[in-house]
């Protein structure tokens, strides 16, 4: 079972320096597919919990909230409000592989951080340093964030159930978020000294004013409500309660899922609407919880919606039942949200996360919700960089409403200013912001009965297959689509260079006395393309949605080369294959284990020698001709004639060559270029 290993800050901090220096990238993420403010455009600026954020879009809770390098990435895209991926006390989970599914509409297994408690603490810190970084440091050249263009939020998540939540160790988490000083002074001092005006920046040190609660579906309404009151009256916190599509109920609900969508294969359990807060509950606690906070100097929202419990018929994924998410889900949660409006009232702030995508997100924002954020589709090809479409949506729907402001855009969507305006004037408030959030209310009954009508949600228009090719993935060469890189959250898969190349070479067999000679018919080595994939093994969790989209069988993560960040991780991945590379002076270094047996490469760049081993012997080979002059015994004695396979040695020369290249940075080589001695050689 593959896990999550976060690596050093200091590894972060030289990768956005030196690969948007050497490639105009930054984890992956070309520079030509960030979002860039326009200055002069409409100001897409939003309020969450009365702090400003340069826009109301973001990742929602889930897989690309979990890594520092996933918030950064989101961040670079475009995204400004971030609900981090959801912690609780038990953080030693086991989550099933594969745990997404998002070939049509979404499904998952997977709900909760796959880090210690203490480790996602770490990451999100670090991923706030080095936004702020990216905002403050002048990284980029003339790209200036600084000011309002760049304003952050961040969101808690926190599950599952009281005790969890009450624990020592749940606070403890929540109070540094709260006050990050003790972990930016940590990284701080992580920082490479040749990057020493990075570790004098001011770096916020109040993270999180508010929470999302997700509770587990069937949580008795009594424990959310006593969970909100803990967090708003003893942790200080604003609170966003996350509601449940069965909420509906179960004739509404598969009406919309059956009837009008035509998911008819989609069966939601019983106990999904027999347990858990129903609507009217929801309406009356959000109600008592309001006064609660606002006694408190603190506000009370929800977030519409979980995802949908259905029963696992797919069979892609394991377990009896997954979660639905994505389009299907964009209009119950829509109808949901609707009619929880009406009951609640206007001024009740709620924030929306179900199918979001480019072709509706300046829908959403019309309906007054913030902040709005996605998931399924950034799992799609493309990955991030489908979020700048989501904003340039919005910039030109506001233009075409003469909208400067996000208000301003609500207010006009979908012609409701004058009807929003008389019932403000009956509320006696007629604010502009109050006129708004009624406006955002009446939009919402419109905007959706247009998403059940229509048809791009219908089942019709999601159920297709993704095509894929007869050929199978192998170490070396594939389409080299770069899909497997797009569409992992964690930036696992990587493009390396390799040399194309097509030699013959002969197996060795040594014999126990140490002779040696060629043994066997001559074998093909052969190296077609100049790109490669690779996989980084510790930022992999097989969560298998790069062989969704990967045209080829066998699955990326499984095929291609996986490469660990240190000895310590290669090791203790025993049972997975998998290389670790690093440069050490003069001499360039692969190991690799490969079919549960482990090898090693070494090339001395000063004499062009390089030195093979197996656990048995070691051969020395010149770089010129390639063929073994020496063969050294590494055990005692040899039982017998012991062969040695040079395919294996001119695999471990192409990838070694192929990861230390100078010209592309990845995280398997940061170290080999983080410090200014390098970064002068590879010059």
């Amino acid at each position: 079972m593959s896990e999550l290993h976060p690596v050093a800050f200091a590894d972060l901090v030289e990768r956005v320096h030196l690969e948007f220096a050497r490639q105009r990238a930054v984890f992956d993420l070309p520079q030509n597919k960030w979002f860039v403010p326009d200055p002069n455009g409409p100001d897409l600026s939003a309020l969450l919990h009365g702090r400003p954020a340069a826009n109301p879009l973001g990742p929602a809770a889930g897989p690309h909230t979990q890594m520092a390098q996933n918030i950064v990435l989101g961040w670079l895209a475009g995204a400004r409000i971030f609900e981090l991926k959801t912690v609780q006390q038990n953080d030693r989970l086991r989550i099933p592989r594969p745990c997404i599914d998002v070939a049509d509409a979404g499904y998952n297994v997977e709900w909760s951080q796959e880090l210690r408690l203490e480790d996602s603490l770490t990451q999100y810190v670090a991923a706030a340093m080095l936004i702020h970084m990216v905002r403050h440091g002048r990284f980029f050249g003339d790209l200036d964030l600084r000011g309002a263009l760049g304003a952050t939020l961040y969101d808690l998540s926190l599950g599952y159930d009281l005790a969890g939540i009450r624990s020592e160790r749940i606070r403890w988490f929540i109070d540094r978020m709260k006050s990050a000083g003790e972990t930016i002074d940590r990284l701080r001092l992580q920082i490479p000294a040749h990057r020493g005006r990075l570790r004098d920046l001011d770096y916020p040190e109040n993270l999180v004013s508010g929470a999302t609660l997700s509770t587990f579906h069937g949580c008795p309404p009594e424990e959310i409500e006593r969970i909100c009151e803990f967090l708003i009256t003893e942790m200080d916190l604003d609170v966003v309660i996350k509601m449940n599509p069965p909420m509906l109920g179960k004739q509404r609900l598969e009406h919309l899922l059956h009837d009008v969508l035509g998911y008819r294969e989609l069966v939601v359990p019983t106990a999904a609407y027999e347990a858990g807060l129903r609507f009217d509950e929801a309406v009356a606690l959000c109600r008592r919880l309001t006064d609660l906070a606002r006694r408190h100097g603190r506000s009370v929202g929800a977030k519409f919606s979980n995802t949908l419990e259905v029963l696992n018929r797919r069979r892609v994924l394991p377990g009896d039942v997954v979660y639905l998410s994505g389009t299907p889900l964009h209009v119950i949660t829509l109808t949901l949200a609707d009619l929880f409006r009406q009951h609640i009232g206007a001024e009740f702030p709620v924030s929306f996360s179900a199918g979001v995508d480019r072709h509706n997100f300046a829908a959403v924002v019309a309906c007054g919700f913030c902040p709005v954020t996605t998931c399924t589709d950034l799992l799609k090809t493309g990955g991030y960089a489908r979020l700048p479409a989501y904003l340039r949506a919005l910039s030109a729907k506001m233009a075409e409403v003469n909208a400067a402001t996000i208000d301003e855009y609500i207010r006009g969507a979908r012609g409701m200013a004058d009807r929003a305006l008389r019932l403000a004037e009956a509320d006696g408030d007629t604010s502009p912001a109050h006129v708004a959030r009624i406006a955002g209310m009446l939009n919402t009954a419109v905007i959706a009965e247009e998403a059940r009508r229509d048809p791009r949600y219908r089942a019709g228009r999601n159920r297709g297959e993704l095509r894929r090719t007869e050929s199978q993935l192998k170490l070396f060469d594939c389409l080299t689509c770069e899909k497997c890189v797009s569409v992992c959250p964690n930036d696992a898969n990587f493009i390396y260079p390799a040399a194309p190349q097509t030699l013959t070479c002969h197996d060795i067999l040594v014999h126990p006395d140490g002779t040696f000679r060629t043994d066997g018919p001559p074998r093909a080595f052969v190296v077609e393309k100049a790109e490669q994939i690779a996989n980084f093994a510790d930022f992999c969790n097989e969560c298998g949605n790069c062989d969704t989209f990967c045209p080829e069988y066998g699955g990326p993560f499984i095929r291609k080369p996986g490469f660990f960040g240190s000895m310590e991780t290669w090791a203790r991945h025993a049972d997975r294959d998998g290389f670790y590379v690093e440069r050490d002076g003069a001499i360039d270094r692969i190991v690799g284990r490969i079919e549960g047996r482990c090898y090693r490469l070494e090339h001395h760049r000063d004499t062009g020698l390089f030195r093979f081993e197996d656990d048995m012997v070691a051969v020395t080979v010149p770089g010129s001709a390639l063929t073994p002059t020496e063969v050294v015994r590494l055990v005692p004695l040899l039982a017998g004639p012991h062969r040695v396979d040079m395919r294996l040695f001119h695999t471990l020369r192409v990838l070694l060559a192929g990861i230390l290249t100078p010209e592309r940075v990845n995280q398997a080589n940061i170290r080999a270029w983080s410090n200014p001695v390098c970064e002068n050689e590879k010059r």
